[in-house]
């Protein structure tokens, strides 16, 4: 598994970690921008194995236990994340880019967005190269984990996204990680099917739709991802 700060023709290959490795790398890949050691870096990853991971503060629902009992009898352990939202999936139907990016910010606001379209917008310019003329950003009710700055196509989420934000270590300059997990294969059904098993077991009456949801898959059913993936890398590697 290659995690680098200098991007080169390693970094934009797609890498097969587990679940939880994939998780530790980003993390590794944000410190080693806190400690200096780099302005940018790259990680793409689709996991070997799967898993519903989801913020830390799940673990103390009073259903916790006995959802967790119940899928991993399905064959999805629990992990967790570091950013909040509800639970996804991780599986090799979904494929994982970190962005990681040392910078000076303003306001909070003005930088939570500047992070977000700096992943989103580049995301956006690959699927219209391959004519996905109606891709944006923006919130798909229903969808499970739904934020402002979801990748859509035809308002139907395709990328989730989240962020996180660091000091350098000895100076002012922040350490941002940006990250999009796109659904590529699988049907969104079988997904959302998932994530709305979990709250029904910890008996939350929040359900999500697959409607809201969109698989690369459906949106380009003859794409080679793995001859395309390069070209989304290059274009968040050389974004304004």
């Amino acid at each position: 598994m290659s995690v680098s700060l200098a991007i080169d023709e390693a970094s934009l290959l797609l890498q097969r970690p587990t679940v939880g490795e994939g998780l530790a790398a980003e993390e590794a890949l944000l410190e080693s921008i806190c400690q200096g050691e780099g302005h940018l870096g790259l990680f793409a990853w689709s996991p070997t194995d799967r898993a519903l991971v989801m913020p830390r503060r799940h673990e103390r629902l009073e259903g916790f236990p006995a959802a967790r009992r119940a899928l991993r009898e399905r064959g999805w352990p629990i992990l967790f994340r570091s950013t909040g939202g509800t639970p996804v999936p991780q599986s090799p139907a979904v494929v994982n880019v970190a962005l990681a990016l040392r910078c000076r910010v303003g306001s909070s606001a003005a930088h939570l967005e500047w992070g977000y379209r700096r992943l989103g917008d580049p995301w956006c310019d690959w699927l219209a190269s391959f004519g996905v003329q109606d891709a944006d950003l923006g919130s798909a009710p229903g969808a499970y984990c739904d934020g402002r700055f979801n990748v859509r196509v035809k308002g139907r989420k395709l990328v989730g996204t989240a962020q996180r934000w660091r000091r350098v270590r000895g100076c002012r300059d922040m350490a941002m990680l940006v990250h999009g997990a796109m659904q590529v294969g699988e049907t969104p059904e079988a997904l959302v099917e998932l994530v709305n098993a979990f709250q029904a077991a910890i008996d939350d009456p929040q359900r999500f739709q697959a409607a809201s949801h969109v698989a690369l898959a459906q949106a380009l059913p003859t794409l080679d991802l793995d001859t395309a993936l390069p070209g989304l890398l290059e274009r968040l590697e050389v974004a304004s």
